[in-house]
């Protein structure tokens, strides 16, 4: 449904047509006309001598050229052609890639927003639990009053969090569908993956790079308009070569005049038939440096396609590095979280131990809880950042991003 991509696919049509449109340079062209003339007065008649007549005029001709020689202008245009189409086709791959990585980015956010409201969820099931438990300490005499009071509060400040959760839950998958150019009530759901840590030990940048040259749609954008712009220099250096053209022509006509004798319409045409084959030469003595000046300007823009495929390059290594250096980051600080994890897991049991015996507060416990939430949180956003980066990494690569 993407505008882009049908806007890139015209395009391919458009350079399409140019392309036939070149090759049939090579055939002949055909004219025919005809001309029908009346004079009153003084005229010039059959005879090349003037008169006082009303004469009528007519001729009919048809002619065809081709060219011969144009200084390898057609066929290096057809050239340039075929690298423009090259070009623009990687150009819609690489419109097609952007959007495969905005979609797959704001896949990954769905399931991160799903987690988190997971965890919302989960905290509002404790605190409701803490809730039961504060009443039993309460009519056992262990707690006063008002701390039923201070769980009932956190237990709407974790209502709230929720519905913040679910909020951006909506508002990912609102993102996905308005990318994908879907209808507001096409409801869908997306399914997780796998979600294994693995280490990328045995990955390196430049492996990755490598790999990347050979099939990232932009530098094969790049280096196709780069040979596009050196058979664009060999097109305008055909202003140099002269120029041959092979012609024939055939026209005939008939002429009447009141004062004369006139031969019939078919005998007139037979008569007066001319047939003629021509060639033309046109050779370029000086055009007032305007040959030269385009060539100069050609040279130019085949020097910035080259610069383009260098930076190009050089953009995609930094890109690579960048994603393996997060990749990277955030599977170290995955490790981490699964320690900070377990910690404040336990210190939660302990805590729930301590609440439930009346030897600690409410708003104690209410800490060591959210402790956890943030834990866990932290948790699932450095494991999809991971595995986000991991699929993209794998892209470059020259892998499917639903792989």
């Amino acid at each position: 449904h993407n505008i882009e991509v049908k806007q890139s696919q015209n395009r391919i049509k458009s350079l399409k047509v140019e392309r036939n449109t070149l090759k049939s340079s090579f055939l002949p062209d055909l004219n025919v006309g005809a001309s029908q003339r009346f004079s009153f007065g003084r005229a010039l008649n059959q005879d090349n001598t003037y008169e006082d007549s009303n004469i009528q005029n007519s001729s009919f001709s048809a002619s065809a050229e081709m060219p011969l020689f144009t200084g390898f202008k057609t066929s290096a245009s057809i050239t340039r052609n075929k690298f423009d189409i090259l070009a623009a086709e990687a150009n819609k791959e690489l419109i097609e890639n952007n959007l495969s990585l905005n979609v797959t980015n704001y896949y990954f956010q769905i399931l991160l927003n799903k987690e988190i409201y997971r965890i919302a969820q989960e905290q509002i099931r404790l605190t409701k639990e803490q809730e039961i438990r504060t009443r039993i300490l309460i009519e056992n005499g262990k707690v006063p009053q008002s701390q039923l009071y201070d769980v009932k509060a956190q237990l709407a400040d974790d209502e709230l969090v929720a519905t913040e959760a679910r909020n951006s839950l909506r508002l990912s998958f609102l993102d996905l569908m308005q990318l994908m150019e879907l209808k507001g009530e096409e409801y869908f759901d997306v399914d997780s993956l796998d979600e294994s840590i693995v280490s990328m030990e045995s990955v390196t940048p430049e492996g990755i790079y490598a790999s990347a040259l050979s099939c990232m749609p932009q530098i094969k954008q790049a280096h196709y308009s780069l040979q596009s712009k050196v058979k664009s220099t060999k097109v305008v250096k055909s202003g140099y070569y002269p120029q041959l053209f092979l012609g024939a022509g055939i026209n005939t006509g008939y002429y009447y005049s009141r004062r004369a004798m006139n031969p019939s319409f078919y005998q007139q045409f037979k008569n007066n038939m001319q047939k003629s084959i021509y060639f033309t030469l046109s050779i370029p003595l000086f055009d007032r440096f305007s040959t030269r000046n385009q060539v100069k300007t050609a040279r130019l823009e085949e020097n910035n396609a080259r610069l383009s495929l260098e930076n190009e390059k050089k953009s995609l290594y930094k890109d690579i590095e960048k994603a393996y250096m997060d990749a990277l980051a955030a599977f170290e600080k995955y490790e981490s979280t699964i320690k900070a994890v377990a910690a404040n897991r336990e210190a939660h049991r302990y805590a729930l131990e301590k609440y439930m015996a009346g030897k600690s507060a409410v708003y104690e416990y209410n800490e060591i809880k959210m402790k956890l939430a943030d834990a866990l949180s932290q948790q699932s956003q450095t494991k999809y950042t991971y595995l986000l980066k991991e699929r993209i990494l794998a892209f470059y690569s020259c892998h499917s991003l639903v792989e």
